[in-house]
């Protein structure tokens, strides 16, 4: 019953009904002109027209249409004129015009047996096929009403699974989530604070050299941004979201550039920068920036531990170019692990803002990380 589900549901329903009702209407009008009040055959058989043509309409206009239909009882004397009437009201939960559409049709019924026996052998099963007539479209009216009325339920149900399903789905992640930042936290957590313990330790030695000294607390001192970054984490999936969004973390500044620079070249790292901007970037941007430079730089002291770094920072009407160039490293220098996932995110992050993120080897076995960041309203 497909084809009958499509069509329920097709703008065509009310046509289709109006031509299919509209037959047995007109057949009954031009076979017994005579059986209702008015005993013409014109009459009978234009008032079954307008309310064939009328049952397009019928969702809209129920009041007119079943005043029609009560007309199309009182001039034809059949009851058929009202059935779809009676079925409609119920289905859209009138249930008073309902019952004066039962009330008016049974009424004339039994007012006027005549009419209605007119042509029967038997009188009292014309009168009962008149009351099927009348109670029958009742019946499938409420039976929809209520077949729709379980569909409701039905779908109100299963949004409610939906949402019960998408809430423990939620619930397991950030348990996830939790579970994973934990385990951070207990493993780099700690090794970072015995980092930073033990160089602190050598860098208030008075037996150890100052360069010693020196080393040990750039140590220190990134051990302890690393220990304030992974609070951060902690503090943020920690953090409550109920509308499954993420809260955001710290946007950096271009000015927080400095103190990063400033602790590699403290780190015997020879770092230019160059940067050209005639007003200053949206946050978003800044924070990006930021980032490409920082990863630039870590893949450099990790790649080529003693080349040259330089850093531009580009901005026109339409970008802000983000440039990290690094030499070649030196013969025999042994790269340091890294995780892999570092410009993986990077340009996830940045193609996600509407930017593009290149890597390509440089000039004389260097390597190049380059963004280009759209200005605000560019993308």
């Amino acid at each position: 019953m497909e084809w009958y589900a499509a069509l329920c549901d097709s703008r065509w329903k009310n046509p289709v009904l109006a031509v299919v009702y509209g037959i047995p209407l007109v057949e009954i009008a031009l076979a017994m002109p005579h059986a209702g009040l008015v005993p013409n055959r014109t009459a009978g058989l234009l008032l079954s027209l307008a309310i064939a043509v009328a049952t397009v309409w019928r969702e809209r206009l129920l009041l007119p249409y079943c005043a029609v239909s009560v007309a199309g009882v009182v001039v034809t004397g059949h009851l058929l004129s009202t059935t779809v009437a009676c079925y409609t009201a119920v289905r859209q939960g009138r249930s008073a015009l309902a019952a004066v559409l039962v009330l008016v049709s049974l009424v004339f019924a039994l007012a006027t047996p005549e009419a209605l026996a007119a042509h029967a052998p038997h009188p009292e099963a014309t009168l009962s096929g008149g009351a099927v007539i009348v109670l029958v479209p009742v019946l499938l009216g409420y039976l929809a009403k209520t077949n729709k009325r379980m569909a409701a339920l039905t779908a109100e149900q299963q949004e409610r699974e939906a949402l019960l399903q998408e809430g423990r789905l939620r619930e397991a992640a950030l348990r996830q989530r939790e579970r994973l930042v934990r385990d951070i936290h207990d493993g780099v957590g700690r090794q970072i604070t015995l980092m930073v313990l033990q160089a602190g330790a050598i860098a208030v030695r008075k037996d150890a050299p100052e360069p010693v000294k020196e080393r040990c607390r750039l140590i220190s001192d990134a051990g302890r941004d690393a220990v304030e970054a992974l609070r951060e984490i902690v503090i943020l999936a920690k953090t409550p979201d109920p509308d499954g969004v993420p809260p955001a973390g710290r946007r950096y500044a271009l000015a927080d550039l400095a103190p990063v620079i400033g602790r590699y070249r403290s780190g015997g790292h020879r770092i230019t920068i160059d940067v050209r901007i005639s007003r200053a970037p949206d946050p978003a941007a800044q924070d990006l920036a930021h980032k490409v430079v920082s990863e630039g730089l870590s893949n450099a002291a990790r790649h080529a531990r003693s080349a040259a770094v330089d850093i531009r920072i580009d901005q026109t009407d339409t970008e802000m170019i983000v440039a990290v160039r690094n030499e070649a490293p030196s013969p025999g220098s042994d790269p340091l692990p890294g995780t892999g996932h570092g410009l993986v995110w990077l340009r996830e992050e940045v193609q996600s803002a509407g930017g593009t993120l290149t890597t390509a080897p440089g000039d004389g076995g260097g390597f190049v990380l380059e963004a280009r960041l759209p200005a605000p309203g560019r993308h």
